[in-house]
């Protein structure tokens, strides 16, 4: 944590306290993830021994969907983060509230029309095919299941702008004690839930039911207690800033769907391929990796609305030395910690979950490897979100989606589970590793000459 912050460098005022609310930042998102990991760590040998395989793969494939769905207030949210940390570098608290209002106005109305087209497809769907279940309680499950976690994501749009308000604020710590208290109320839901034998789509309803509890706790706490001028009114909605909101949002929601696709389809190809039976094992591993991509995306995501206030300050010496020293940092933690986490795979595996699940070494290699580029893309992510470089990410990005989904539909069905992070890894080298260096090395050139001409034509 520490090194996150030496990243930073004081050279004013504004930089010290940039500092400050990272590092701030960055322990409290470290301290509410790993007690969601913790959760996760408990629930996961709970739910397999309780529900048995054929369940537990269903309540993974169910995640898996609402994970590429995971862009569906159309990147509302990202464009009121980086337009309150443009308001913010400027210390217009005004035009904050009118961003919040108005985006807020957006998301509720999102919300609404996606919670009505659900109920309209519902009966039209047959959710036990659909994830190729085939025993009589789990055919019986299905559709609840999937109802009560459509609810439970649609309430969390709106609510989900609370988060990116204070993200782009760079108050995200609120956000993550909030998200503790949320993680210890899923847990005892889970746990007294398999004491009185209940079916999965309660199961489900504590699971995710337990974060839209925290959202309106945290939402109360700020606007009411912590943050009343910026309270959101229906007269403080601004079309402009709707617009402005919209246009940012759809060029995130753009890329938020391509990279969920290829990156947050993988439990579904394997069950449309295989079988929501395979889905285990291949969702078990590569969950236990995602707990280092997970703790790395929670170390540098205050440097996202950091990075957008200080490129609105005019502070790009800070910005370029921050993304350089992340980038080694990540690179060399990640390189560690998937290597040790790849040796001691198989014995935490059966230590985890016992001896149901059996991944190959070429999976958990694949998925090592993986591992060490989705952190550092991620971090990489955090400085072109915060620039709003947006259109060259969608053209990479959908470049990546669409080769990457593509090799995995092909492969799967030859090489098995183990194919699935290979494509990745092999398809994110080639259209995303390679145009992306080229681009920052030539941005920061571009910045570093424009620079100097405005240093000359002043002087």
């Amino acid at each position: 944590m520490s090194a996150i912050a030496e990243t930073i460098s004081p050279a004013s005022g504004h930089a010290a306290k940039r500092n400050r609310r990272a590092l701030i930042n960055s322990i409290a998102a470290l301290s509410g993830r790993i007690a969601q990991i913790g959760v996760s760590l408990i629930t996961v040998p709970l739910t397999i021994h309780y529900l048995g395989k054929e369940r537990f793969g269903l309540w993974m494939t169910i995640s898996s969907v609402l994970a590429i769905a995971a862009f569906a207030d159309f990147g509302i949210g990202n464009g009121i983060l980086n337009s309150v940390s443009d308001a913010y570098g400027k210390d217009d608290r005004n035009t904050i509230r009118q961003v919040v209002s108005s985006g807020l106005a957006v998301l509720i109305a999102i919300g609404g029309i996606l919670l009505a087209l659900f109920f309209v497809i519902y009966p039209l769907i047959s959710w036990p095919d659909l994830f190729r279940v085939v025993t009589p309680l789990a055919r019986s499950e299905s559709g609840p299941a999937i109802t009560i976690f459509a609810i439970c994501f649609v309430l969390n749009i709106p609510l989900g702008a609370i988060q990116r308000v204070q993200m782009g604020l760079q108050e995200s710590y609120l956000t993550n004690i909030w998200q503790l208290f949320g993680a210890g109320v899923s847990l005892a839901g889970v746990v007294f839930g398999i004491r009185m034998h209940v079916g999965l789509p309660l199961l489900l309803t504590a699971i995710a039911g337990a974060p839209v509890l925290a959202a309106v706790g945290n939402a109360a706490q700020f606007f009411w207690l912590k943050e009343r001028d910026l309270r959101p009114q229906w007269r403080m909605v601004s079309y402009g800033h709707v617009r402005r909101i919209a246009t940012l949002g759809g060029l995130f929601f753009v890329l938020q769907g391509v990279v969920a696709i290829a990156f947050s389809a993988d439990s579904f190809i394997v069950a449309r391929s295989l079988g929501a039976v395979t889905v285990p094992d291949y969702a078990i591993p590569q969950r236990m990796f995602s707990l280092i991509s997970i703790l790395v995306v929670m170390m540098v995501s205050p440097l996202w609305p950091a990075y957008g206030e200080a490129i609105s300050r005019g502070d790009g010496r800070w910005v370029r030395r921050t993304l350089i020293r992340s980038l080694l940092l990540v690179f060399s933690g990640t390189c560690i910690a998937s290597g040790t986490l790849f040796l001691l795979s198989r014995r935490l595996i059966f230590w985890w979950v016992g001896p149901h699940i059996t991944p190959p070494i070429l999976l958990l290699l694949g998925l090592a490897v993986w591992t060490v580029l989705d952190c550092c893309g991620s971090t990489l992510a955090m400085f072109m979100n915060g620039a709003s470089i947006m259109r060259f990410q969608i053209v990479v990005a959908s470049l990546f989606g669409i080769a990457c989904v593509t090799t995995k539909l092909v492969l799967v069905r030859r090489f098995g589970i183990a194919a699935v992070p290979w494509c990745t890894v092999g398809t994110y080298t080639i259209f995303c590793v390679i145009p992306y260096t080229v681009y920052v090395t030539l941005f920061f050139r571009r910045s570093r000459l424009e620079a100097q001409t405005t240093a000359a034509l002043i002087r």
